[in-house]
């Protein structure tokens, strides 16, 4: 077919009947309804369906690109397959992309075939409503590159998540899509699920991070690659510098020495993570310890995803238990994770019953009353002496906050009940006053001591004024002799 550019369309465009330029009623109509500005989403595929452009024969890819260039309402672009129209005019459909400035996600589906990724660098550049691009096809190196160039060249600052699935990406072909990433710390998404990245791509993709002055990443996908524990370390060594907010690594290799390295990051200022998927990581006790340790004292994470395959036994668990609710003692117990609500897969049907019941404890208000009461059936209140009486109304109004959490909660019944709750408040208070009587006799007595003291320290004054006022000390009190003028005792040596 002969070489026909845009201005070949335009001119015709105004008198054309779409039912003769085209190769069926389905893609005369698609074409109306892009004339029309009224088709939001477009299919182009190699099948019939809902919305589904099918190229067969004669110029339906010229049209096709012409029209999608002039719509101004077209938001979403589909390419699923060539269909059969593979060697025909796919530079006027890549000039109509080009030239459109709606589309806000393009998804493509199928190898674009002698057409090189890079023709689509005008549509980056100059689309600024695109958001998200979405490719999912074997992606070769040259491709790969290609990608990267587009990225590089285009800045697209309107562009928010990028997804590269099962396309076989390699660490060479991250390496260089990750380097053109440095100029895209306003990306939100990236997906790079079942791509074979290793090391190497980790480590790019780590500098590409760490060199973000101010990033916006919230999620990041590496599901189904083979990056170990050498490439989580890399990844850790960026993500301090992110605010992720959704961290996938299942099916990666990872053991408890790559685990253990997201100790600082959970540690950090920085860390903002809400979930964490390492599904099918056979870590064992010794991740599950190095993941229980490393969240000791984060307040981001509410969801952990594990699974079977993690080949976790009663000691990880218990460590996991230690998380939620340390009694070793009431401070412990409060300073342990409030956060968490998920361990283990998404219904979680092998995470131990007690470990459940702290992750529900969790989803109420307050959980650290509830744990508490559970956990320390007799409440030493010792350590609270110190305040002495005027703790005692901050005692009563605990238990009273306590009480109120626990019904509107409705865990009465489940964690313990009105009746103990009370004794235990009444005990609570009796050990309180018991020990006031002991502390006011200490009192007395040191305010004594106190007193004493600062009744010697005035003698002493007074004492070093007198012999200031006779003259000084002498310098041998047994040969000194006093003289009686008038009233005065003198001195004579």
């Amino acid at each position: 077919m002969e070489r026909r550019d845009f201005d070949y369309y335009e001119a015709r465009a105004r008198y054309v009947k779409l039912e003769d330029i085209t190769s069926d009623e389905n893609n005369a109509e698609i074409l109306r309804r892009l004339r029309d500005h009224s088709l939001d989403m477009l299919t182009i595929a190699g099948y019939y369906g809902h919305g589904h452009f099918v190229v067969c024969e004669g110029d339906d890819f010229g049209w096709l690109g012409y029209f999608i260039g002039k719509s101004k309402c077209l938001g979403y672009l589909r390419i699923y397959s060539l269909g059969e129209g593979e060697g025909q005019n796919i530079e006027a459909l890549i000039e109509g992309i080009n030239r459109n400035r709606s589309i806000g996600s393009i998804y493509i589906r199928t190898d674009l075939g002698d057409v090189n990724f890079r023709n689509l660098t005008p549509f980056f550049r100059n689309n600024h409503r695109l958001a998200q691009l979405d490719l999912s096809f074997e992606v070769g190196l040259e491709c790969a590159q290609s990608i990267a160039v587009t990225l590089s060249e285009s800045q697209c600052q309107s562009l928010k998540k990028i997804t590269i699935e099962d396309s076989n990406l390699s660490d060479e072909g991250l390496t260089g899509i990750a380097t053109a990433l440095r100029t895209y710390p306003h990306l939100s998404v990236l997906s790079l699920e079942n791509n074979s990245i290793g090391l190497m791509g980790c480590i790019a993709l780590g500098e590409t991070m760490r060199g973000w002055e101010t990033s916006n990443l919230k999620v990041l996908d590496l599901d189904g690659n083979n990056i170990g524990d050498q490439g989580l370390q890399a990844l850790a060594a960026g993500m301090t510098n992110t605010k992720l907010e959704e961290l996938y690594l299942s099916g990666n290799l990872i053991t408890a020495v790559g685990l253990r390295s997201l100790s600082e990051y959970f540690q950090s200022e920085s860390c903002r993570l809400k979930i964490l998927n390492v599904l099918t990581n056979a870590f064992g006790d010794e991740g599950a310890v190095a993941l229980a340790e490393g969240l000791m004292g984060n307040e981001s994470l509410t969801s952990l995803h594990l699974s079977e395959e993690s080949g976790i036994t009663d000691v990880g668990w218990a460590a996991f238990s230690k998380l939620l609710c340390d009694p070793s003692s009431i401070k412990s117990t409060y300073h342990s994770n409030h956060i968490i609500t998920t361990i283990g897969e998404y219904d979680m049907p092998r995470t131990p019953l007690n470990i459940r019941r702290y992750l529900e404890l969790n989803e109420y208000p307050h959980p650290a009353i509830h744990k508490i009461l559970k956990s320390h059936p007799d409440l030493d209140m010792e350590p609270f002496f110190q305040w002495k009486l005027r703790l005692l109304p901050a005692v009563i109004n605990w238990f009273q906050s306590a009480r109120s959490r626990m019904v509107a909660n409705d865990l009465i019944g489940e964690s313990i009940q009105r009746q103990n709750l009370q004794s235990r408040e009444l005990s609570a208070l009796y050990k309180f006053v018991r020990g006031m009587p002991a502390l006011t006799v200490i009192s007395y007595w040191q305010q004594q001591v106190i007193n004493i003291h600062a009744r010697r320290r005035r003698l002493d004054v007074e004492e070093e004024t007198a012999w200031v006022r006779l003259g000084g000390r002498p310098r041998d009190e047994g040969n000194v002799e006093f003289i009686q003028i008038g009233t005065k005792r003198m001195r004579q040596e």
